[in-house]
């Protein structure tokens, strides 16, 4: 096998990229890098990573129990709708992929999607506008950075209603706008990453201009997708406390049976006890030894008369002829 021309290694050297997606330094050398998808186990979940494979289209091979999945650094248009189907998908990063498709696909989407995705990533997709999924309850981490985004209001993340943290670095906002979206996500309790600093309100007053400047009515569309987000989550939240009530339930009454379980066992071995010293194993006694004792007892208690003398009989005979 030949070398590598020195070109060749010489561009492969200067290809060192830094992901956003998943934050690791990649080197998609010539020599090194993969051809296929990559079955990896990250942060304790079972993904791919299909990074840096020159892909238009995502493979049909790929399995359907993910929870991660890489496809930054392609040549794709549009994300498969198919993707959003995913039962267990939680992390999706599709950085650095021209979507010029994507908006139009969305229109197919069927919402609300399947993936309870937490983490997306789509840095460098080429976006003008903020692509709508539908309701993301678990959405956390957001990462929209360099994308020509001039119109962002905080109404498109209404049905991002978990959402803590998101990266707007580079999104080409106005200054009032994106003033206004950074104050408010803040008192959503949302950190706003690598915020330009336009985007930092430094005045009330200024927050006011901006408000007046603006001046945009509210969807009311996207405030029933954070209401419905909001109901999503509660009941959620109503049931796990169900189950744990229910569990603790089940284990005290679990406890309960096993207590009496342990005492009716401790009475049976008692009365097990008792019964091999009971009538049944004890000597037979006799029964003239019974009458003898009794009759020794009660000779006992029975005073003997004493003895009568001839002389004292012919007085009481005597006497008993006079009475007669």
């Amino acid at each position: 096998m030949l070398p590598p021309s020195p070109p060749a290694m010489m561009t492969a050297i200067f290809m060192l990229t830094l992901s956003y997606a998943n934050g690791f330094a990649t080197l998609p050398t010539e020599l090194d890098r993969p051809q296929r998808c990559q079955l990896e186990r990250t942060y304790k979940m079972i993904g791919y990573n299909c990074a840096n494979l020159n892909l238009k289209e995502i493979p049909q091979q790929l399995k359907s129990n993910l929870e991660a999945l890489d496809l930054s650094f392609n040549a794709l248009k549009t994300i498969p709708l198919e993707i959003f189907e995913l039962p267990v998908l939680r992390n999706l990063y599709a950085g650095h992929n021209a979507l010029t498709e994507l908006e139009s696909d969305l229109g197919r989407l069927r919402k609300p999607i399947k993936a309870p995705l937490q983490v997306l990533g789509l840095p460098d997709c080429r976006l003008s506008r903020l692509p709508d999924f539908g309701i993301l309850p678990d959405l956390w981490q957001l990462n929209i950075s360099s994308n020509p985004m001039k119109k962002l209001t905080l109404e498109q993340f209404s049905p991002m209603c978990h959402l803590k943290t998101i990266d707007l670095n580079n999104t080409q906002i106005p200054v009032c706008s994106c003033q206004i979206l950074t104050a408010e996500l803040t008192l959503r309790r949302t950190k706003v990453m690598f915020p330009p600093l336009y985007c930092i309100p430094l005045t009330s007053s200024e927050q006011d201009q901006c408000r007046a400047q603006v001046g945009a009515a509210l969807d009311a569309e996207k405030v029933a997708d954070f209401h419905q987000c909001m109901d999503v989550r509660n009941s959620r939240q109503l049931d796990t406390e169900a189950k744990t009530a229910w569990m603790k339930i089940s284990a005290a009454v679990v406890g309960c049976i096993c207590v009496f379980a342990i005492i009716l066992y401790c009475l049976h071995r008692r009365n097990a006890k008792h019964t091999k010293g009971g009538p049944k194993h004890r000597k037979p006694i006799a029964i003239s030894d019974n009458i003898n004792r009794v009759m020794a007892a009660q000779a006992q208690t029975v005073p003997q008369e004493a003895p009568v003398s001839p002389g004292e009989r012919v007085k009481s005979d005597k006497l008993l002829s006079d009475c007669d």
